[in-house]
């Protein structure tokens, strides 16, 4: 057993142990191991096992990832003491486990006081429009700060990046815009039930979020959007002392709602030390026009859940009937399993070169495709010709193509002749994973390193993947279900 420790900084101290999965280090609340370092990027490197060993690279980070000094070019081999430097903050790699492993939901701290729920207004959803505008405002500045963030967030939210990433997008806008010192979304965990925190954001690094639970749970079990008043100038608090210095001043919690079911709830605190937008002063207590903007803001989220989730269902229907289709005509040939075999290495080659969800999803629907035009002529000599069966299918109109090019070689010798420099990341990826899938056909006893030490040589196929297949086949990646 492995562990980083942190070495300096406002975290020194924190231990994070290195379990069967890569951990990234970055400043962002969801990396593996968090530090609060203006120059590192969000996501900075990574530190991931091959065949037993830890080996770390950088992320493409703004500022670059040092090891003993030296700044990382490559991929580089971890030894016990290593010291992995990023901007000023020092991580050591040392045998052990850690003594207590940290993440996100331990950088929150929790103010379970229930007496903060009395200083509370709570409102349905629907009631929200007939709350009266309030009239101490300038009416036009406050509509024009409003339609401008609800202009933002669904510009964010009609994006086709992953929802997690949409989400921190639309966490970092409320949180300059309104503003507030920091902004989490909560989700229920299917395995425990309980709320934990699924995306954080903060005004500045060294922010911890303090939370009420008492508020959280009263949004998420009772569907009603609430805002709290200035806990700190209410006289029903001076006798809590934590609250005053926690700083809990105002909190918006409103209910995150999908298909009229709640999911989860936006959170956003203002704190008593957040100076106004002219450095003078500090910013009042959120408002009932901020609580309809954020509510706005999170009505959008939900149909944005909904949607994603209603892909998700027919990505998965679409998939279950490739993979029916596919078992189907393979009982048939003598070849079952092929597809799927395929499809698990594009997945592991897709995953460690760190392609992103549509190209990761692209390229394992290829890899059950892959032999579709030999299938349906029952193991003979099938050409690109027979695809023409799945082009009415409009979800596989990015797929295709590249199944087209399953067999093509950057050496130009495959049977389209196609020009290694017009074979793009995912076609080379699929021209690996069906190489070795031919090769296990052809010697269905040989030993997969023996196979694979076959596809390195290979001067057809890209060298540095099937490189990383054999690194896949080492660490066990290769064999995980996709």
């Amino acid at each position: 057993m492995s562990k980083i420790r942190i070495l300096n900084g406002p975290l020194r101290g924190r231990e994070k142990s290195l379990a069967e999965k890569p951990l990234t280090i970055g400043r962002d609340a969801e990396a593996g191991i968090q530090i609060l370092d203006r120059s590192a990027s969000r996501l900075n490197c990574e530190i991931f096992p091959v065949g037993g060993m830890w080996f770390v690279r950088d992320l493409d980070s703004k500022n670059g990832t040092y090891v003993n000094d030296e700044k990382l070019k490559d991929e580089e081999l971890l030894r016990i003491g290593d010291v992995i430097k990023i901007g000023a903050t020092e991580l050591v790699y040392e045998g052990g486990s850690a003594i207590t492993d940290d993440d996100s939901s331990n950088r929150i701290a929790y103010n379970d006081d229930p007496d903060i729920l009395s200083n509370t207004l709570e409102f349905r959803l629907d009631e929200l429009s007939d709350i009266s505008e309030p009239t101490d405002h300038g009416p036009g500045k406050d509509n024009a700060k409003s339609l401008r963030i609800l202009y933002q967030v669904g510009r964010i939210v009609s994006e086709q990046a992953d929802l997690p990433d949409r989400e921190a997008r639309v966490l970092d806008c409320l949180i300059a815009s309104m503003p507030a010192e920091c902004a989490l979304v909560f989700r229920r965990d299917l395995t425990t039930g309980k709320l934990m925190p699924s995306v954080v954001r903060t005004s500045a690094p060294n922010v911890q979020p303090v939370i009420s639970r008492s508020i959280i749970k009263k949004t998420f079990t009772e569907n009603k959007a609430l805002h709290s008043a200035n806990a700190q100038d209410d006289d029903r608090f001076s006798r809590n002392q934590s609250i005053v210095m926690k700083g809990i001043r105002s909190v918006i919690c409103v209910p995150l709602s999908v298909n009229g079911k709640v999911i989860g709830v936006l959170y956003l605190s203002r704190g008593t030390g957040m100076p106004g937008s002219s450095g003078v002063g500090h910013h009042p207590a959120f408002d009932q026009l901020d609580l309809e903007l954020v509510s706005a803001c999170a009505i959008q989220l939900g149909l944005a859940q909904a949607a994603a989730e209603e892909r998700r269902r027919h990505k998965a229907a679409l998939n279950q009937l490739i993979t029916t289709m596919i078992r189907s005509l393979e009982g048939i040939a003598g070849v079952l399993g092929t597809g799927e075999r395929c499809a698990r290495t594009c997945t592991a080659l897709a995953a460690a070169i760190h392609l992103d969800s549509g190209s990761r999803e692209r390229l394992r629907q290829a890899g059950m495709l892959h032999h579709f035009g030999r299938l349906v002529t029952q193991g003979g000599k099938g050409t690109n010709k027979n695809l023409v069966m799945l082009d009415h299918i409009d979800e596989l109109e990015s797929v295709l193509p590249l199944v087209r090019q399953a067999r093509e070689r950057i050496d130009g010798s495959g049977p389209l002749a196609t020009n290694g420099d017009d074979l793009d990341t995912e076609a080379r990826v699929l021209a690996v994973a069906v190489a070795y899938e031919d090769e296990l056909a052809r010697a269905p006893g040989a030993e997969a390193k023996e196979l694979l030490e076959l596809l390195i040589a290979d001067h057809g196929l890209d060298k540095n993947l099937t490189q990383l297949l054999m690194g896949c086949h080492l660490d066990g990646s290769l064999y995980a279900k996709s």
